[in-house]
């Protein structure tokens, strides 16, 4: 399978995995043809790319880190609590504990390595981010030995951090256009609200609590809304730096989801913990498994493998040369051949003449 755009995807390819919206429906099944009258239907669920099967990419299979079973129970389950929530502004603590156990029991093995496509939960905002921020938070913990206890605090900390949107008109929360000085500071009181919601629950840990009230805090006191710097919890830091990262890696109302590369450029310039954003920076993959590279040899390929001990040098199927514009049919493992690296990733694989 090959992993390409939305965009570019043709009439009658072959679709390589279910494609599943957020309510458990399967949009289009594997093996089905593509139609183009699909196309916009997919980008209005925020579906922005897909796997495709044909003979160049034929033997190539992505691993989810957490099964498509389990996700869509947690995206159904964290739903259902939200919505609880929003009626009556009360924490089912139970609920959101479950969820948390799914998730650490899902990520518990070693060696992970994060595809992009692993943190896309193909619904809303809110939970897409809420999820996403849980998978790196549990990953993040997993990999700085946190122990199994506090994570499964800090990792609540990271479902429930942007609970206080729920009271944030959506009109703000969906603005293409930039914010005004007023609709910030509206904005930024979500944090407070959150803290305000939980602070008196005996059942929620006072590290879950810090994750909802202090995850936009940064090392040097310029966050808020206490302006803590370095004596923040190091749960709080870890939910920090989580949000920030899938933000980034994030399509929202005023900009489209930024690269890895992009996504690591902009975060080393936010005042976050430095080796917990070295560690998000070493988890996540440059080029999920399926997607179209160009090397620096002229060669064009589609990733195979990425590997934990260097996420930058994947195992490459190599498909043709723009060079010579020529067909070609070999394998590169960039972990060995250090002369040749990735130069970018490609909409699709160049027709050859």
């Amino acid at each position: 399978m090959r992993l390409i755009s939305v965009n570019t995807i043709k009439e009658g390819d072959v679709v390589a995995r279910d494609i599943i919206g957020y309510d458990g429906g399967v949009l289009l099944r594997h093996s089905s043809q593509f139609k183009n009258a699909f196309r916009q239907k997919l980008l209005e669920r925020n579906i922005c790319e897909v796997y495709i099967e044909d003979e160049l990419s034929k033997g190539i299979s992505s691993q989810d880190i957490i099964s498509p079973k389990v996700r869509l129970q947690i995206n159904k389950d964290i739903k259902t609590e939200f919505n609880k929530l929003r009626d009556n502004l009360e924490i089912n603590v139970a609920g959101i504990s479950k969820i948390t156990e799914m998730l650490i029991s899902e990520l518990a093995k070693e060696h992970i390595v994060c595809d992009i496509l692993d943190l896309k939960m193909n619904d809303d905002y809110t939970y897409q981010h809420c999820i996403g921020v849980a998978i790196l938070t549990t990953i993040i913990c997993k990999k700085m030995k946190i122990t199994p206890d506090h994570t499964q605090k800090v990792v609540m900390g990271a479902l429930l951090h942007d609970i206080g949107k729920i009271i944030i008109p959506k009109n703000i929360l969906n603005k293409s256009d930039k914010l005004t000085p007023e609709e910030y500071e509206l904005l930024k009181t979500h944090v407070e609200i959150g803290y305000k919601i939980v602070q008196e629950n005996g059942a929620l840990s006072p590290i879950t609590k810090l994750a909802i009230l202090c995850h936009h805090e940064r090392e040097d006191g310029s966050g808020y809304p206490l302006g803590k710097g370095t004596e923040l919890h190091i749960g709080t830091k870890i939910v920090a730096a989580c949000d920030v990262f899938h933000a980034l890696l994030s399509n929202r109302p005023y900009r489209a989801a930024l690269s890895v590369k992009e996504v690591i450029m902009f975060a080393q310039m936010e005042k976050l913990n430095v080796p917990i954003r070295q560690t998000i920076e070493s988890i996540l993959a440059f080029y999920p498994v399926g997607s179209i590279v160009l090397l620096n040899n002229g060669d064009v390929g589609i990733v195979e493998k990425n590997f934990a001990q260097d996420v930058t040098r994947p195992l490459v199927k190599v498909v043709c040369s723009i060079k010579t514009n020529q067909k070609l049919n070999y394998r590169i493992n960039l972990q060995d051949e250090l002369g040749l690296h990735v130069l970018e990733k490609m909409t699709d694989i160049p027709i050859l003449n």
